[in-house]
Formats: C-alpha cells, structure tokens, sequence
C-alpha cells in the first residue's frame, strides 16, 4: 500500500513537472508565433492575438494565478519589444487577464460545493466552450481599450478603426476555436470535466 501511494504521488509530481514547463515553451512560443506567423495570416488590417488564444487555453487550463502572470509577461514583452501607446499593454494584459480568469476559470471545490448546497448544479462548464468564451471577452476588452485611447489622444473614431477591430475580435476568436483541442491535448488537459476525480481525490 505504501508503495502503491509513493508511486502514486511520484507520478503526480512527474505530470506536474512536465506540465509546467509545457507552460513555459507555451507561452515563449505564443510570443513567438504572434510576432513571427501572424503578421503573414492577416485579413487586411487585422492581425489575429495568438496571444489571447494562448492566454485563454492556459487560463481555462492553469487557473487565475498563472492566467495572471501570463498575461503580465505578455504585457512586458510587447511594452519591450513593440511598444504602440505607452503602458496600454503592460497595464492591459494583465488586468485583462485576471477578469477572463474570474469569469472563465475553473471554480474551486468549495465554491462548487457551496453551490450545490444552494440548489445550483454545481459544477464546471464545458472547458471548451469557456475557452472561447474567454478569447471573445478578452479581444473585446484590449480592441475596446485600442479604440477609446485612440479616440482620447487623437479625437479620431472612424468606421474603418471600428470594424477592424471587430475583425480582430471574430479572427482571434475562430482561431482560438480551431486551437483550443490541440492545445490543451500538448498541455496535458483533455477535454473533459474533472470534477469527479478532484472529489475522490479529496475524499481519499
């Protein structure tokens, strides 16, 4: 039995390993892709956030925490390497990051018990379908944030500006649709809900 445990928890602590530095090279490489491949995929003037999509899987995937300082990398690397108005993505990423993480994250075993003593159903929505839905908010939130400085410095809004960010918005949206599986499937996540083993777990 005692055997059976250490191998147990030997095994836990190799897949975590290996799923944080999955996390590493995932987020070297979302930066990379974005500033390298997504310039070439372009509709026009708008530009897909790979970024986002990355942040997204790893929000749904990793929680608030990680979600956070992802985004606060991000913001860096862009202030650093491609600065477009001043502090708007150091500052932008990682607050919206941490919103999506509130909405969209997965909710703790407490708050899903506290649910289910309500009468709710207690329980985590589709990964999938969050994950998505956590892109859509967060290009809405950096496109919105784009446009209303924009219009603060430069008193411009034209229709043109709007709707390429709309573009952006829907475009960074699909992708994240189309890479959602494949992602999580690389991390270590499949797509199903995990509920049930986390309370076997606790219950052990």
């Amino acid at each position: 039995m005692a055997s059976l445990k250490a191998e147990k928890r030997r095994s836990s602590m190799i897949r975590a390993m290996r799923r944080s530095m999955m996390l590493f090279i995932m987020i070297a490489l979302g930066y990379l892709v974005q500033v390298c491949v997504m310039p070439d995929l372009r509709i026009g003037r708008s530009t897909p956030l790979f970024t986002i999509c990355i942040l997204s899987v790893i929000t749904i995937c990793y929680g608030r925490i990680r979600a956070f300082w992802c985004g606060a990398v991000y913001g860096i690397l862009f202030e650093v390497m491609q600065p477009t108005h001043q502090l708007i993505q150091l500052i932008l990423f990682p607050a919206a990051a941490l919103l999506c993480a509130v909405l969209f994250a997965d909710k703790s075993m407490q708050q899903l018990e506290y649910e289910r003593r309500q009468g709710k159903a207690g329980r985590n929505r589709n990964p999938f379908v969050r994950t998505v839905l956590c892109a859509g908010v967060n290009a809405i939130l950096h496109e919105s944030v784009n446009l209303i400085y924009i219009y603060l410095r430069e008193s411009i809004m034209t229709r043109a500006l709007i709707m390429d960010g709309l573009t952006n918005v829907l475009y960074t949206t699909l992708l994240t649709l189309v890479m959602t599986l494949p992602l999580r499937l690389v991390l270590g996540y499949p797509l199903r809900q995990v509920e049930e083993v986390h309370r076997h777990r606790a219950a052990l």
